[in-house]
């Protein structure tokens, strides 16, 4: 007999992360080991999941937890626990996320306003060792890309962080450069992207 596929869910809204679990436990071959509403709880399950040798096979993450950064609890997963295949799940689905998500290590990326089909089929496809992204997702990513490759090296670092809402000074620490840098870069972003400023850029890539 198979063992049942383990699932994991991380979404802080609580309706939602239980209508995932019941949705998933409904269909046959699928077992809930654990869910979680944050970073901190997250990573404190999966490592006595581990412990006990039950890690999840795939992982379902929401990518804003609140005031907490799903993409970093993504790049955490998947340095300390590689085996988990994680398929993010969000109501942001615009290209810059996407490929941030994608770029982190997630297998699947799937919208909340899609069908429980699409999500279903994400599930399968991931753990069947596939790659899923929800079709109508594809083309904006695609064209999302070839405008980053228009970019040099310094400005899609800073494109990238200031999709994760980073701001102008995190930004400038982390990246290690000075405050007015960073306003003459996002100036040539600005310009390079269509957009008129730091909102804009934001809602056309990011929300």
């Amino acid at each position: 007999m198979i063992s049942d596929k383990k699932f994991f869910v991380v979404e802080d809204h609580t309706l939602t992360n239980l209508g995932i679990r019941e949705l998933l436990e409904s269909k046959d071959g699928f077992f809930c080991s654990g869910f979680a509403f944050g970073k901190t709880e997250t990573i404190e399950k999966l490592s006595e999941l581990s412990d006990s040798g039950s890690l999840p096979d795939i992982l379902i993450l929401d990518l804003f937890l609140g005031k907490e950064s799903g993409l970093e609890l993504l790049r955490e997963i998947r340095v300390k626990f590689p085996s988990i295949k994680i398929l993010v799940y969000s109501m942001y689905a615009k290209p810059g996320i996407l490929s941030l998500a994608l770029e982190a290590g997630a297998h699947g990326f799937v919208e909340k306003s899609a069908p429980e089909t699409i999500l279903l089929s994400a599930v399968n496809d991931i753990l069947s060792g596939q790659t899923f992204v929800q079709q109508n997702l594809v083309s904006p990513l695609i064209t999302y890309k070839t405008m980053l490759d228009g970019l040099t090296k310094q400005e899609q670092k800073i494109l990238k962080k200031l999709l994760e809402r980073k701001t102008k000074a995190q930004i400038a620490e982390e990246l290690n450069i000075v405050p007015r840098s960073v306003d003459n870069y996002l100036s040539r972003i600005f310009e390079k992207t269509g957009t008129k400023g730091h909102k804009e850029l934001i809602e056309k890539f990011a929300e």
